[in-house]
């Protein structure tokens, strides 16, 4: 079968894999429509219900493809992440001609996280073990493709699209507690922003904060470890950490942690707070 939303992507199954065979030329101009078809695979793969699935498991084939940009080794390693938590062996087939890409997967660190097969033959018929992909800091390899790319720095498709947060601060009125309002997402690069800036305050002697997230806040990295951490040393202090109307995703993590007494903080100014809005 075909996929038909980008040309030259393909997808058969031999043994049990999946098989998907990646375009002549990989660049971010078509990142997404390949990244889509690689999920649509693992999903698959995982899922047993690949036609004539038997083990299990997603062979991406880079064949003669030439990586014109580093969209083709970012595509592999968020695919190499997404088969480890679906459980999905994942293999990736690189001819011997193709020395250019072969040295791209070495120096990123990338063959080992992903076994490299020559061709498609012996990537189907080499068995599965437990545990294929070697013990490899992610965050390394995700550094050495910056490296080999340093035009791709950001590593996002063109227009690049950073995570934005932002953060507002305004008085409540009391002279002691302090709104910190966020929008935009939450994310592995802004939450250790948020944790900067609530530091900052705390440390300006503001023991009161309140957290107030608007409600359509995308919530992609769990706050909690930060946000606990400024809750614990404000209340060291006889101050409080409150976080009114939360988001409905980590309101229900807060929940099923049981940690919603934690942020309850000074209730007359949180209800004054609610009912005003910010200033």
């Amino acid at each position: 079968m075909k996929d038909t939303t980008v040309r030259g992507l393909s997808m058969e199954t031999r043994q049990g894999f999946i098989v998907l065979r990646l375009p002549a030329q990989i660049s971010w101009q078509n990142y997404a429509g390949i990244r889509e078809g690689v999920s649509k695979a693992l999903t698959l793969a995982s899922a047993g219900t690949a036609p004539a699935a038997g083990r299990g498991g997603v062979v991406v084939d880079f064949g003669d493809a030439v990586l014109l940009d580093a969209a083709g080794l970012v595509l592999l390693a968020r695919a190499e992440t997404r088969a480890q938590l679906l459980g999905c062996p994942l293999r990736a087939v690189v001819p011997a001609l193709s020395a250019h890409v072969r040295r791209a997967l070495r120096l990123t660190g990338l063959s080992r996280l992903v076994p490299v097969f020559a061709d498609v033959a012996s990537a189907t018929t080499a068995p599965v073990l437990g545990d294929e992909a070697g013990n490899v800091d992610t965050t390394y390899v995700l550094d050495a493709i910056r490296a080999l790319h340093p035009g791709d720095a950001g590593l996002t498709p063109t227009p690049p699209a950073p995570s934005e947060l932002m953060i507002t601060t305004t008085a409540a009125g009391d002279g002691d507690h302090t709104v910190v309002h966020l929008s935009g997402v939450l994310d592995d690069v802004t939450v250790p922003r948020l944790g900067d800036t609530l530091t900052r305050l705390v440390e300006g002697n503001l023991r009161h904060l309140m957290v107030r997230m608007h409600d359509r806040l995308g919530v992609r990295s769990d706050p909690l470890p930060i946000l606990l951490g400024i809750r614990w040393r404000v209340a060291a202090e006889g101050g409080c950490l409150a976080l009114p109307a939360l988001p409905a995703k980590l309101r229900r993590i807060i929940d099923r942690e049981g940690l919603g007494s934690v942020f309850t903080g000074c209730r007359s100014i949180e209800d004054r707070v609610l009912r005003t809005g910010p200033a």
